[in-house]
């Protein structure tokens, strides 16, 4: 009786195993790409971020600064990550319409080859897409805030806009799936900021704007 009642448990989760890969239970929702075509060939789209409603959550170490509080360790790192300064950060990210369409992850740490930014974006009725840049200072943000009058502790109202992370030359589309599978190019990330609350948080927008074609 148990060996029926165990081979029957097995049977039972093989098949919401198969199930689940064959049918498709969920079906996502598919808004049309807000997309342009280049010049030169490829597709042009950016994908959008509003501070700080989009923002769902960070957590990182001296290189934080004022894209969100340090967060204290619950647990103790491997040496390889507790060595070096990370930066996490999670956002939804919208379409240029407006529209929430997924969620993006942004990673910054410092690796053998200098500090580099990733970004990994979700879009669940598309695929995923991966965008990596290489060279951003961790100052970068406060120290362009600075500039025009900011300072720690106190709001500021203004307009700035930053280049953070990837540019034309230093930003590429590392990979994809679904949809951005396969394709090559580049992105650019730009901070607009048009305020900062006394408890350092941001107002503004987060601009990626991807340029990618299919790879031969």
């Amino acid at each position: 009786m148990r060996a029926a009642f165990g081979l029957g448990l097995i049977c039972g989760l093989g098949g919401i195993l198969a199930a689940s890969h064959f049918y498709p239970w969920v079906v996502h929702a598919r808004l049309p790409s807000q997309t342009s075509v280049v010049a030169n060939g490829g597709r042009a789209e950016q994908f959008l971020i509003r501070l700080p409603v989009d923002r769902i959550g960070s957590a990182g170490g001296a290189a934080t600064g004022l894209r969100g509080p340090p967060k204290s360790a619950r647990m103790t790192l491997p040496a390889e990550l507790a060595a070096e300064p990370i930066l996490v950060e999670h956002f939804k990210v919208r379409d240029t319409a407006g529209n929430v369409i997924g969620l993006a992850a942004r990673h910054w740490s410092v690796g053998a080859d200098g500090p580099g930014t990733a970004w990994s974006l979700l879009i669940p009725s598309r695929g995923a897409l991966l965008l990596v840049a290489s060279g951003e200072s961790r100052e970068a943000l406060n120290a362009a805030l600075q500039e025009v009058g900011y300072s720690a502790g106190a709001s500021w109202d203004g307009d700035v806009r930053i280049q953070l992370g990837g540019d034309d030359d230093s930003g590429r589309i590392a990979a994809g799936s679904n949809e951005f599978e396969d394709l090559q190019g580049h992105y650019s990330e730009t901070w607009n900021v048009t305020g900062v609350s006394d408890s350092g948080d941001l107002r503004g927008t987060i601009e990626l704007n991807t340029v990618t074609f299919r790879g031969s």
